[in-house]
């Protein structure tokens, strides 16, 4: 009986011609070998947390019962790696007259995965294309690597399923995050149809609220929709509805888009390739919530007192958090107004569920005092820069007042020539080394409409 065994990595960096070189003579010899010997008894997969076994197997092409060469190995290695999901690759193999050849895929998985989000699929559950992207893009589990082509076998499923049912319009995906972060998600979208909203119901809303959730609905009324602009409503729109009722746990469900009328080359109505949907929001309200008490902490340049009746919310008053979060940007702009330009105020929660009221904490971040720094003024020439520097008030050095800019802009208008339309663009810079603050007037002159 003949046994042997080779170790082979497939790294997923260029190799250089004489690895490529060895590897071949190598696997020439496995190649003469007897049938028998080199039929594919068994793969074992190991090192993958992100994937099972048979997942792996499946993707890599590779059938138990089949005759291989070496090359076969090479393949399915570059297979994988082409995919994107596996940062490096190796492969182990013995063989035997009697057992026949036994792979080993030892495989290290991409540092990042990103879910995968449908922005305007209006035609299809999330678990619909979900389903049909397993069933047709190896290795896809909800989540995508940043890179290799896993990406593109998503695409093109998504564009088969619309040739499927005769929707025109194009594929597209990115890969997003939000502005100065990571990638968190690669979104896909369909370009050359128009998608507008028709109608928003709210499933699950109480009579009292529908008016409002309506009216705070409107907005996006004949708009064009998509997930993004829709989240942006719950987030913005929506939730302070109830926030401001004191329903402050109230959940919006994701959007359920039905289509109303189907895209077509011609509307009549000059809209090519027109969709139109109705979008319902499931919607739970949950507890109504009244306030307990506020209790503050951080503040030492204001008094609790003081600060306290800035805020409209009194125990036993329904929990209106929409208006607490107003009032506590007037605190914040006092803070403002004495030098504290950094000083931020975060609202925490704390719900009594049984008794319906609700413990908002008040915490106070004060940080430094802030001094006026230098003041510049761009666009007028010497004279009017001479008469706008002369009426600011703030001289360096004084504590910065971060309220004096609304003050003084309405007051140095008056100083420029009329007739003119003049637009100023303001630019204050915080320096926290030196804890002073500049501010840059840029003025210019709006051309005739």
């Amino acid at each position: 009986m003949t046994k042997f065994s080779k170790w082979f990595t497939l790294w997923l960096i260029v190799a250089t011609a004489a690895a490529l070189a060895l590897s071949q003579s190598a696997g020439s010899s496995f190649d003469r070998l007897p049938v028998a010997m080199r039929q594919l008894s068994s793969v074992k997969v190991t090192g993958s947390k992100h994937y099972s076994e048979a997942d792996v197997i499946a993707a890599s092409g590779l059938q138990i019962g089949t005759t291989v060469v070496e090359e076969d190995f090479k393949k399915a290695s570059r297979r994988l790696g082409d995919i994107g999901v596996f940062t490096n690759i190796e492969y182990n193999y013995s063989y035997s007259s009697s057992a026949g050849t036994k792979l080993v895929l030892q495989v290290t998985d991409a540092e990042k995965f990103v879910p995968v989000r449908f922005e305007d699929f209006v035609w299809f559950s999330d678990e619909e294309l979900l389903k049909r992207i397993k069933e047709r893009a190896p290795m896809f589990n909800g989540e995508l690597p940043l890179s290799g082509n896993l990406p593109d076998r998503v695409s093109d499923v998504l564009q088969a399923l619309l040739v499927e049912n005769a929707i025109p319009g194009n594929v597209e995906y990115e890969r997003a995050g939000k502005a100065n972060g990571p990638l968190d998600s690669i979104v896909y979208r369909i370009s050359e149809v128009v998608i507008q909203i028709r109608n928003l119901e709210f499933a699950g809303a109480s009579d009292a609220d529908l008016p409002a959730l309506k009216e705070a609905a409107r907005r996006v009324f004949d708009r064009e929709y998509s997930r993004s602009v829709l989240n942006a409503l719950v987030e913005h729109q929506l939730l302070p509805v109830y926030h401001a009722r004191g329903y402050l746990k109230a959940a919006f469900g994701e959007p359920q888009p039905k289509v109303v009328k189907k895209p077509s080359t011609d509307t009549g109505e000059g809209i090519r390739n027109l969709t139109i949907v109705d979008v319902v929001y499931p919607v739970t309200a949950g507890l109504q919530y009244k306030i307990k008490g506020l209790e503050w902490s951080g503040n030492k340049q204001f008094p609790t007192d003081a600060l306290q009746k800035m805020v409209r919310a009194q125990p036993g008053e329904v929990a209106n958090t929409v208006r607490v979060g107003d009032n506590l940007k007037d605190v914040q702009k006092l803070y403002g107004s004495k030098g504290y330009v950094s000083a931020t105020i975060k609202a925490e929660a704390e719900f009594d569920d049984p008794t319906s009221s609700v413990l908002i904490h008040l915490n106070v971040s004060e940080g430094n005092e802030y001094h006026m720094g230098e003041l510049e003024f761009r666009g007028l020439d010497n004279s009017l820069t001479a008469k706008l520097r002369n009426a600011w008030k703030l001289r360096p050095g004084d504590v910065y007042d971060a309220t004096y800019l609304s003050e003084y802009l309405p007051a140095a208008h008056k100083l420029l020539p009329s007739g003119l339309d003049w637009d100023v663009s303001p630019h204050v810079t915080a320096n926290t080394r030196d804890k002073t603050v500049d501010v840059d007037l840029i003025y210019s002159v709006k051309a005739p409409k």
